[in-house]
């Protein structure tokens, strides 16, 4: 009985292979059969290929006219996207009769690599005119940008090549897009446009020779760049994504109003000049997507905080680095742009002064929980002057807006013995240029403080205070050492301090 299941379980096994062999023999025939065509045009490049094909010699036309098909003819691995002869009666005359926007139209469907449609789903590609085309595979169908696919994954010697009925555009990038429609956002181009700086290209020039002198001559390019993209972000560069906010005069008329009073200084052109600068700062973000908005804050190229309503947009502009919303509404709340803590690290000696240099000192210790990494111990080694001139020491804060501020000084424990007394005085310049000295009462700071303390009130700051030099107006904060020699019984010279900050308020 034994050896009667053995032959069995062999002769079922024998059944198996057999069926196995006939599946593999029909599944290659199959196969075969399929991809007999794809066969024969793996033998030929991508060039040949479509030069057999009467139905795309417009392409091949423009292809060898703008000095691709040498391109195509290499063993280097391409993808292109062609498209057929009907397609291109669609094209401008313009367009079709410029070298310069021909090729770079002919570029925008040639890519380097190979993009098949199993394996990329949704592919940023990089074409031949450094524009990137979102290539889309899914079960309805291939995209290349807004086009559609008519046929997939024809393969060559030398890469893949798709086929299209329409020709793919070349899309703007951001800064294309501004250029070309100024008059839709005039104030925000006047001002973006004084940055342009054209100079000498020397990656995109040719060398023609050298001089008498052995200096190398070249075919020159010039090209424009603008400086005030190294704040904004290069809304010109096809390397970078952006959403850009299309800033409407109408828009920036009401964020002027939301925002000037905050930089109100008795030169109306310098309100005008900071409160532009602040706008424009603004209006950048890394890449969002409409659907992606959740009325949720975005951050800016610049690091704030700014809240786009989808409601609000009633144009979404797709173009090859990003997008552009042209919003009717857009809400600059202060709190998240320009109204915010202005803080003085202590050891910061910009703008700092003190009393005596020899009865007084501010020296900076290691901390690695404070801000900046770094505490300061403060010391009066004297009696106070009777007039208070050595035992003291000042800052001075930038970039003060024209509002409200509380002081907060941040004090840390540096093994003084016995708590100290301290008083302030808290001055600025006043809108017709008096100054104004606003003395604060005495505090006692325990010497195990490690904390916040407000000091004085809410005061009312009439003038931007920028940063430059020549600004005559300020806002500065003394604090003075208050323990007479008496006083020692009961109080130390000595103190820690991180740092002081002005907290706007509500």
């Amino acid at each position: 009985m034994k050896n009667k299941n053995k032959a069995m379980l062999n002769f079922g096994r024998i059944v198996a292979i057999l069926c196995l062999l006939a599946t593999i023999g029909c599944k290659d025939e199959a196969w075969d059969e399929h991809y007999a065509q794809a066969d024969s045009r793996l033998e030929s490049n991508i060039l040949s290929v479509l030069s057999e094909d009467t139905d795309y010699s417009t392409f091949v036309k423009y292809l060898k006219q703008t000095g691709y098909s040498s391109q195509l003819a290499t063993a280097q691995a391409y993808t292109v996207w062609a498209p057929n002869n009907a397609a291109f009666a669609q094209v401008s005359a313009d367009v079709i009769n410029n070298p310069d926007l021909l090729k770079e139209l002919i570029g925008n469907h040639i890519s380097l690599f190979s993009y098949n449609t199993a394996s990329n789903a949704e592919t940023l590609v990089k074409m031949f005119n450094n524009k990137y085309v979102e290539f889309v595979n899914n079960s309805e169908g291939s995209t290349f940008g807004d086009v559609n696919v008519v046929e997939t994954d024809i393969l060559t010697s030398n890469g893949i090549l798709h086929t299209l009925d329409e020709v793919l555009e070349v899309n703007p990038n951001i800064w294309g897009y501004l250029n070309d429609n100024a008059d839709q956002f005039p104030t925000v181009m006047d001002f973006l446009t004084t940055f342009n700086e054209t100079g000498f290209d020397e990656a995109s020039s040719v060398k023609i020779g050298t001089n008498t002198l052995g200096q190398t001559v070249y075919d020159s390019v010039f090209s424009t760049t603008n400086s005030y993209f190294k704040i904004i972000g290069d809304l010109s560069s096809e390397e970078q994504r952006f959403t850009f906010i299309g800033l409407t005069d109408d828009l920036y008329t009401s964020a002027f109003d939301q925002l000037d009073d905050y930089f109100f200084h008795p030169v109306a052109d310098s309100t005008k000049a900071v409160t532009d600068r602040t706008i424009i700062d603004n209006l950048t973000f890394p890449l969002v997507e409409m659907d992606e908005l959740t009325n949720e804050p975005l951050t800016t190229t610049t690091g704030n905080q700014i809240v786009i309503d989808p409601n609000a947009i009633v144009e979404n502009v797709d173009l090859s680095n990003g997008n552009i919303f042209v919003l009717n509404e857009l809400n600059y709340d202060p709190m998240g742009i320009v109204y915010k803590p202005i803080r003085y690290e202590i050891e910061n000696t910009d703008k700092r002064t003190i009393g005596s240099i020899t009865d007084f000192s501010v020296q900076k210790k290691y901390d690695v929980f404070a801000s900046g990494q770094f505490t300061n111990v403060v010391r009066l080694s004297r009696n106070p002057t009777s007039n208070n001139s050595n035992n003291y020491f000042e800052i001075s804060f930038n970039n003060v807006l024209s509002a409200s501020y509380k002081i907060n000084l941040k004090f840390t424990p540096i093994g003084a013995a016995q708590d100290t007394k301290l008083k302030f005085e808290f001055s600025y310049i006043d809108s017709n240029k008096n100054p104004v000295v606003v003395e604060i009462p005495p505090i006692v700071v325990s010497n195990l403080e490690e904390g916040v303390i407000t000091i004085g009130d809410v005061y009312d700051i009439p003038v931007y205070i920028d940063n430059s030099e020549e600004n005559i107006y300020y806002a500065k904060l003394k604090v003075i050492v208050d323990v007479s020699e008496p006083e020692l019984l009961l109080y130390d010279r000595s103190f820690g301090i991180d740092y002081a900050e002005l907290v706007p308020t509500e």
